[in-house]
């Protein structure tokens, strides 16, 4: 099945959407088994313009628009919205008080929703109204870790932010006063360009994002239960790969073991929609080849649409790994040959701590994952 990623431009992609069994694994980029490949509706389609060519004009023109209405349909039906996610990502991490919008008590924190991956981590998305239920964009997907407002607790540089888990109120949140406050630090990868008060954000981790540096050589990790943390739950676990269903390559990268299968090694996918169709992808990657029988998720990151040349590239250190888009097999479609080759730069980013085949992985960016530098 051919497909074209375009090169760094605001056009949108034409992605193949599969049915409700999405999947990812740990195994991914080094390979593992997949679920069953569901077929596309590509033949259908052809047929029955071939069809209706045959047709007079005026039953032409009616059959057209009912095909577009069926296809916009059944667009609609399986492409994953933004309130699906925030009813999924329903964990909540912080006291009452930072349940305020707009100066009153509400559901949700500012603009966020939440999900714990773990015992010490969580994964987040940060969207563009106030009020989650009113959004209609995706900015930022966030990663977090408990901590306290110390520098030995601030996992790495991208954790530019702490907030407090207990105030009097969502900004009073913001910060530390002292290095016993408990709380979380926090990631911000963008997946659109955009402009906030600290300037303009490009796609990629955020490292402008409302900075809150602890006390230069402060000590103490801090340990605290919130009561619901702890590693995805199945129903959690197919509710998620069940909405990550997008797909951007070709038949052949899905072939495992010599059987065809629905998914891509190890990560699954889906197209955020973002206010500039930024061309951006938010992908999950799992602990098992087969992501239905995976017990945690082990990478939570993003991809830009591109070429395989660092102009496309943006950021070298943190988009450590291309991927492209048409290859004989998904091993095959690590890196390029040529500036032509087109596909997505990818960012990983460690939801805990692991062992991969480069070395250990602490929480944090991974900026050693499986390199693929140009020669430009």
């Amino acid at each position: 099945m051919p497909n074209t990623i375009p090169s760094r431009m605001k056009r949108r992609r034409l992605l193949q959407v599969l049915g409700a069994s999405g999947a990812l694994a740990v195994a991914g980029c080094l390979g593992g088994d997949d679920a069953e490949n569901e077929p596309s509706g590509d033949d259908d389609a052809d047929e029955m313009g071939d069809d209706t060519d045959e047709m007079d004009d005026d039953h032409d023109d009616e059959q057209g628009d009912e095909d577009d209405d069926q296809e916009q349909d059944d667009g609609d039906a399986e492409q994953p919205t933004i309130q699906q996610l925030v009813d999924l990502f329903d964990d909540q991490l912080f006291n009452d008080d930072q349940l305020e919008i707009d100066g009153e008590r509400g559901s949700y924190t500012p603009a966020h929703v939440w999900k714990w991956v773990s015992e010490e981590t969580f994964i987040a998305l940060h969207l563009d109204n106030p009020n989650p239920e009113d959004a209609e964009n995706l900015r930022y997907i966030v990663i977090g870790k408990k901590g306290v407002f110390t520098e030995e607790s601030q996992p790495d540089e991208e954790f530019t932010h702490f907030h407090k888990r207990d105030a009097e109120g969502w900004e009073a949140g913001h910060g530390g006063d002292s290095v016993d406050d408990e709380g979380y630090w926090l990631t911000h990868i963008a997946v659109d360009d955009f402009e906030m008060p600290w300037g303009e954000v490009e796609v990629g981790v955020d490292y402008g994002f409302m900075p809150t540096p602890p006390e230069e050589g402060s000590e103490g990790t801090g340990t605290f239960e919130v009561g619901s943390e702890g590693s995805l739950s199945d129903t959690d676990r197919d509710a998620l790969l069940e909405l990550f269903a997008d797909n951007w390559t070709n038949d052949d990268q899905r072939e495992i073991d010599g059987e065809m299968r629905a998914y891509t090694p190890a990560h699954v996918w889906w197209e955020p929609p973002t206010e500039n169709e930024s061309d951006t992808i938010v992908f999950l990657h799992f602990d098992d080849p087969n992501p239905e029988e995976a017990n945690d998720l082990i990478y939570f990151g993003i991809g830009q649409a591109g070429n395989f040349t660092n102009d496309d590239n943006p950021n070298p250190d943190d988009f450590s790994h291309f991927h492209k888009s048409e290859a004989d097999s998904w091993d095959a479609g690590h890196g390029g040959s040529t500036v032509d080759d087109q596909g997505y730069w990818l960012v990983h980013h460690a939801v805990r701590d692991l062992e991969m085949p480069w070395g250990d992985v602490d929480i944090g960016v991974d900026r050693n994952f499986m390199p693929t530098p140009t020669d430009d």
